[in-house]
C-alpha cells in the first residue's frame, strides 16, 4: 500500500516538473515506451491532453466486416513530379522532409475522400523489431513489419503545416502498410540508399529526384476514416487513407531500418525499432472504402475484395 502511494506521488511530482518545462523541451521528452510513452503523453503535458481524452484518435484496427462501401469515393491522386529532400533521424522516427525550395514542383494529394488539395511535406517511417509488429494500423488484428505515412497539409485553407495541424480538415495522411519480399519498391530503395548516414538522432542525408507517387502500390482501393496524428499532440485533424495493397520492401531494407538508433551518437545506443503508437478505440467511427462488395447470389452475402488478410498463424507480441 505504501509502495503504491509512493509511486503515485512520484508520478505527480514528475508531471509537475515536466509541466514547468519549456514547450520546446517536450519534443525531446516523449518516447514510445515507459513513463514517457503513449499512455502518459496526455497526462504529463496539458497541451497534449487530447492524446488521452480524444475520441477520434489514431491508429485503429481496421475490421473488414465493418467497412462501409461508399460509391462516391474517388481515386486517390498524388502528383508524379520528382522532389528533393532530406531523410532525417528525428529520434522518434525516420522522416523524409520535402525541400520545397529546391524541388522543381509541388506534390499534391487530391481525390479520394478529400474536398481540398493537400501539399505533401513529409513521409514518416514506423517499423518494428520483428516482422509482425511495426505498423501502427492493423487489419483484423494483424500488424505489418512497417508503415509508411505520406503526410500533406491543406494548402487551400492554410499557409503551412503548423497552422494546418491544429485546424479542421488540416491534414491528410496516405498510409502504406509494408511487407517483406525478395523484390522491394524501387523508389523506396532510392529513399533508403544512404540510410547508414542517419544512424543517430539529428543525422540527415540528401535524397534527390524521389517520386512519391511511385511509392504507392498498384491499386486504387483504399479505406478511409477521420482520426489524429499518432504522435504528440495527437491533433484530431487528419483524414487517413490506408491503401488496400502493401508496399514491398526487402529483407535488407527492413534490417537497415532496425539498425537506426534513437539517441545522439555520444550516448548509449538505443534502437529506434517499435516506434509505434498502439491502436486505440474506434469509438463508433465509420471506416469507409471504395472496395465494391460483390453479391454473387440472392440475399445479403457480400464478399469483400480485401488484399490485406490476417495471418492467424503468426504470434503477436
Amino acid at each position: 500500500m505504501h509502495y503504491c502511494r509512493s509511486a503515485v506521488v512520484g508520478l505527480q511530482y514528475i508531471f509537475l516538473v515536466h509541466n514547468a518545462m519549456a514547450s520546446s523541451s517536450w519534443w525531446g521528452w516523449w518516447t514510445y515506451e515507459g513513463i514517457s510513452g503513449p499512455d502518459y503523453w496526455g497526462l504529463a503535458y496539458r497541451e497534449w491532453y487530447i492524446c488521452s481524452k480524444g475520441k477520434h484518435q489514431s491508429p485503429i484496427n481496421i475490421e473488414p466486416k465493418t467497412l462501409l462501401f461508399d460509391p462516391n469515393l474517388k481515386h486517390i491522386h498524388i502528383d508524379k513530379h520528382r522532389v528533393h529532400g532530406y531523410l532525417t533521424n528525428t529520434g522518434h522516427d525516420v522522416t523524409f522532409y520535402v525541400d520545397q525550395s529546391s524541388s522543381p514542383k509541388i506534390i499534391n494529394i487530391t481525390g479520394g475522400p478529400f474536398s481540398y488539395t493537400y501539399r505533401v511535406t513529409e513521409i514518416h517511417l514506423h517499423f518494428g523489431s520483428i516482422d509482425n509488429w511495426g505498423s501502427e494500423h492493423s487489419v483484423d488484428g494483424y500488424k505489418y513489419p512497417a508503415e509508411i505515412q505520406i503526410l500533406g497539409y491543406n494548402s487551400d485553407l492554410y499557409s503551412n503545416m503548423s497552422e494546418a495541424e491544429t485546424s479542421p480538415a488540416g491534414l491528410a495522411i496516405v498510409s502504406l502498410l509494408a511487407k517483406v519480399d525478395r523484390t522491394g519498391n524501387k523508389e523506396f530503395e532510392k529513399l533508403l540508399k544512404d540510410i547508414r548516414g542517419i544512424t543517430y538522432k539529428g543525422d540527415k542525408v540528401k535524397v534527390s529526384h524521389l517520386s512519391i507517387h511511385e511509392l504507392l502500390p498498384p491499386t486504387q482501393s483504399f479505406m478511409t476514416y477521420d482520426g489524429s496524428l499518432t504522435w504528440p499532440g495527437c491533433y484530431e485533424t487528419v483524414t487517413w487513407v490506408i491503401m488496400n495493397k502493401p508496399m514491398y520492401m526487402t529483407r535488407d531494407q527492413i534490417s537497415s531500418l532496425r539498425d537506426v538508433k534513437s539517441n545522439l551518437k555520444e550516448k548509449a545506443k538505443v534502437p529506434m525499432v517499435d516506434n509505434v503508437r498502439p491502436t486505440v478505440s474506434q469509438n463508433h467511427r465509420v471506416v469507409r472504402t471504395n472496395i465494391n462488395f460483390a453479391q454473387p447470389g440472392k440475399g445479403c452475402n457480400m464478399e469483400r475484395n480485401l488484399k490485406f488478410k490476417a495471418n492467424i498463424v503468426d504470434n503477436k507480441p
